[in-house]
């Protein structure tokens, strides 16, 4: 009997790509069946089973009780990040409603928190595409994730950076994003291969900025994002942000648990 090959699903946003390089470009044998998907997707095929693990938005892994967390990747951040940001023409504390981008789903409840905790506020949050004349059309604010908040001109705007509001406020770095798989299943030789692919993937990120423009300063400016800004390595003080995060979420009750369970 033929040995089932998992099903892995990824987000190809630049943050992830130090961990998909290896295996697309043939650095490593792929020992899974590589899926891409938004997060927000991931999430849900993960949850289905249509995926036997993947890497979701961290909020999702509270919001679902049957996954464990495999600590070999993440993605982490520690202050400014550039990539999930809430931009307004209005001052944060009178903004009362936020166009949300509906590929987000841990970028809006960090949002959430944040507002509550640290500003005393509970804006309208609406799901729309991530356009920010549209969004500001709709909202007060905007909240812009991934690629699409890393290009923003932030010229006509008051920007807040969350992963520096996060930092400001829980001293802690953020979890974006969790690999996990289901309890009860076991899929080392996938695993093996994802630790390698990050270790891979790191000593390839210049390569990788390369690839993404042929416009040197951008190229620089992607490189500074991958090497100063995102983090994919689950430490101690990654796991003390993510359980920070997850135990605010609960008490907001836009999560099922706060407790960390591993593979």
């Amino acid at each position: 009997m033929t040995k089932k090959r998992p099903r892995v699903g990824f987000h190809d946003f630049l943050n992830s790509k130090p961990l998909l390089h290896p295996f697309r470009h043939g650095l490593l044998e792929t020992p899974f069946e590589l899926v891409i998907d938004t997060p927000s997707n991931l999430a849900k095929r993960f949850a289905s089973g249509d995926l036997d693990m993947a890497l979701i938005p961290s909020i999702e892994y509270g919001r679902n009780i049957d996954a464990v967390i495999v600590p070999s990747a993440c993605i982490a951040s520690i202050g400014r990040v550039e990539t999930v940001l809430l931009f307004s023409e209005l001052a944060i504390e009178d903004i009362e409603s936020v166009c949300v981008d509906i590929k987000s789903r841990t970028s809006v409840a960090m949002l959430e928190i944040l507002l509550k905790e640290k500003y005393g506020k509970t804006p309208t949050m609406t799901p729309c595409e991530d356009d920010p004349a549209t969004m500001l059309r709709s909202a007060d604010a905007g909240l812009l994730i991934g690629d699409a908040a890393y290009n923003l001109d932030r010229k006509d705007y008051v920007v807040h950076d969350l992963g520096d509001l996060w930092y400001q406020h829980s001293g802690t770095p953020f979890v974006h994003a969790v690999l996990c798989a289901k309890k009860g299943k076991r899929w080392d030789t996938a695993i093996s291969a994802i630790e390698e692919a990050k270790k891979l993937g790191k000593e390839h990120r210049a390569l990788i900025a390369k690839q993404e423009t042929a416009n040197h300063d951008e190229a620089e400016r992607l490189l500074d994002y991958l090497t100063k800004r995102i983090y994919y390595d689950l430490g101690d003080d990654e796991k003390e942000g993510l359980s920070r995060f997850l135990k605010s979420a609960r008490k907001m009750k836009i999560s099922e648990r706060d407790n960390l369970e591993f593979y």
